[in-house]
């Protein structure tokens, strides 16, 4: 069976990185880029922000830049014309029971104790550059 890839993001030039422009919880962000920039639903994009901190090569003192942090990843479940909404697409499993039982448990056995749940951007701030991926 074929898997069939995901589209190539087709966006006007200058469109990324886009810009986190409202946290509505955590895992939910509005970016400043929706259908007049080429968005469209189901886009995966990832949220990241620059160190601060320059990273330098410990033999020549050169500048090897700065590293980019990431919050997380999502999907774009909503756009307007200026904007669009991201919601974070991570699965975290979360043990329901936490017995000795469940632990010793085989793997098929421990799907009943598990819980998938959306893993929240990590501490998404205003401004906070966005993606695609």
């Amino acid at each position: 069976m074929e898997t069939q890839a995901s589209a190539p993001v087709i966006a006007k030039k200058g469109t990324f990185p886009a810009k986190v422009a409202k946290v509505i919880d955590q895992y939910k962000l509005v970016i400043n880029k929706g259908k007049i920039d080429g968005i469209r639903e189901s886009q995966r994009m990832l949220v990241y922000c620059i160190d601060n901190e320059e990273i330098k090569d410990p033999d020549t003192g050169k500048s090897l830049g700065f590293l980019e942090l990431v919050r997380g990843s999502g999907r774009i479940i909503f756009v307007e014309e200026e904007y669009s909404i991201l919601e974070s697409d991570q699965i975290v499993n979360r043990l329901l029971s936490p017995s000795y039982q469940a632990y010793m448990s085989t793997q098929i056995e421990m799907q009943k104790y598990l819980e998938k749940t959306l893993k929240s951007f990590d501490n998404p701030q205003i401004g906070d550059l966005v993606k695609p991926i």
